[in-house]
């Protein structure tokens, strides 16, 4: 869901003011705090006078365009202008302080567009959570697709992507979401075929007799690992009901197999069975629990799935390809006989890691995800007194008004891996799970810590016995189920 907001000013000084005054008041209506009111404003005002001063020759006149758009995750301002090119690139590795390098002490990103004939422009994102009502997002459209395959109309056949299918896929993402999807690559036809044919993603489609594509499901590899998410999976409104998703599934496992992948994972939605009960029939095995992973702008129409107005929890399951038998990792006390029992169900036995001294720098560093409004705090190493940079990376995550922070802690390589579950824990952060073949092929333990009261806790749903308890031990250490 999103909100713009535009104005158009000439590139003349008297008219800056109102466009300063139409931003802060654009902002006002978040109720963010005033501290990132005025940061933001203050990236702004030094947009608007570069290209008040820069954009455009003497005496030449032209427009300046102002498009403020709110998203449910931050807020994104777009500043525009068809004036003089520029080497943004070149600018910033100079040795210029102040101006443009500037921005980026008050905002989380800053981005430079160069549109040709279009002119440029510079792009500002802040995250702040927003709240919209009567949102339409509909992001899980397989819901009611549980058919056997075998009602699967025989006139559809299971294929591979092929050059020319791009078009199809974007305009059947359309027909389940409109342009709400927020995986907005698939939008782009040609996006589409490109990271395909560079295998970055794999799609395979549900193809009927007469050529129509009717479904889509995808690989999505996982940069810096061996392993691809499942998703994408969309079905034709008219061909729901009938087998064709659960048939996607299987040709999508199989197409993992051949691509010689050390595992598969998908997100199951815990506001309804269906996911959970697909991909264990495929063989996943659960891992982890994600509390307010889905943003609370997802709206489900489905009459069998229940209804929230909070950020929802998904379900982690992982299929095993590799063929391994046993996983080297260091078992921190706390959670060890859940960690022992995830591993026992991927298949895994564990063979434990003697610790030794570590004589390297703690290795610690985050990341903000704007489509899910989360962070994440990725641990691949502990050495010596850590607390300081820990703390540190955390009150950087508290700043960016992120609604769930979740903890990635190596367990192949963190040697002082108990000490950093105690601190986390300390901080509030409670068990999600085990993040198998993470960066580097390692295994991750992963804590959460909801860092809103926007946070579903209550209407969660878990089609296994092992997801149930899971969700208890959870609810326990959080306090508040």
């Amino acid at each position: 869901m999103k909100q713009t907001l535009t104005l158009t000013i000439p590139n003349n000084k008297l008219y800056v003011p109102l466009a300063i005054d139409f931003v802060k008041r654009a902002l006002e209506t978040t109720g963010m705090e005033r501290d990132t009111l005025l940061e933001i404003t203050a990236a702004v005002t030094e947009l608007l006078f570069n290209a008040l001063l820069h954009a455009y020759p003497k005496d030449m006149s032209g427009a300046i365009d102002i498009d403020i758009r709110f998203q449910s995750q931050g807020i994104r301002i777009t500043i525009h202008d068809m004036g003089v090119p520029f080497d943004f690139e070149g600018y910033m590795g100079s040795e210029r302080v102040g101006g443009l390098k500037r921005i980026r002490e008050y905002v989380d990103e800053l981005r430079f567009t160069n549109l040709g004939k279009k002119g440029k422009a510079f792009t500002i994102y802040k995250a702040h959570p927003i709240e919209f009502s009567h949102t339409t997002f509909r992001p899980y459209s397989d819901l009611e697709d549980e058919s056997p395959p075998s009602l699967k109309p025989a006139s559809i056949q299971i294929r591979d992507f092929e050059p020319g299918d791009e078009e199809a896929i974007s305009r059947l993402i359309y027909n389940n979401y409109t342009y709400s999807y927020y995986k907005s690559l698939f939008y782009y036809p040609k996006l589409i075929r490109r990271l395909n044919e560079s295998g970055e993603i794999a799609s395979v489609v549900a193809e009927t007799k007469d050529g129509r594509i009717v479904g889509h499901f995808a690989l999505v590899r996982v940069s810096g690992s061996n392993i691809a998410e499942i998703g994408v999976a969309v079905v034709d409104p008219d061909f729901k009901g009938k087998g064709v998703m659960t048939s996607m599934l299987s040709a999508i496992v199989q197409r993992a197999k051949e691509m010689r992948l050390s595992a598969i994972f998908g997100e199951a939605l815990m506001l309804h069975p269906f996911s959970q009960r697909a991909n264990l029939r495929h063989g996943f095995s659960e891992s982890a629990l994600l509390l307010g992973m889905v943003p609370n702008s997802v709206s489900l129409t489905d009459p069998n799935a229940v209804q929230t107005k909070r950020r929802a929890a998904v379900l982690i399951g992982y299929k095993i390809l590799s063929g391994e038998k046993s996983r080297k990792v260091f078992l921190p006390k706390e959670y060890k006989q859940l960690i022992e029992e995830i591993y026992a169900n991927a298949g895994f036995e564990i063979i434990r890691q003697k610790k030794s001294r570590c004589k390297e720098a703690s290795l610690i560093e985050y990341e903000i995800s704007e489509y899910t409004q989360t962070g994440r705090l990725i641990v691949d190493r502990l050495c010596g007194d850590f607390a300081h940079l820990l703390r540190h990376h955390l009150h950087i995550l508290y700043k960016k008004h992120v609604e769930m922070i979740y903890a990635d802690i190596n367990m192949s390589r963190c040697t002082q891996i108990d000490e950093a579950i105690k601190f986390l824990k300390d901080e509030g952060f409670v068990f999600s799970g085990v993040i198998f073949y993470g960066r580097g092929e390692d295994d991750y333990l992963r804590l959460q810590l909801p860092n809103s009261d926007n946070i579903e806790t209550k209407e969660i749903v878990c089609h296994s016995d092992f997801c149930s308890r899971l969700l208890k031990f959870i609810g326990d250490e959080l306090g508040t189920f």
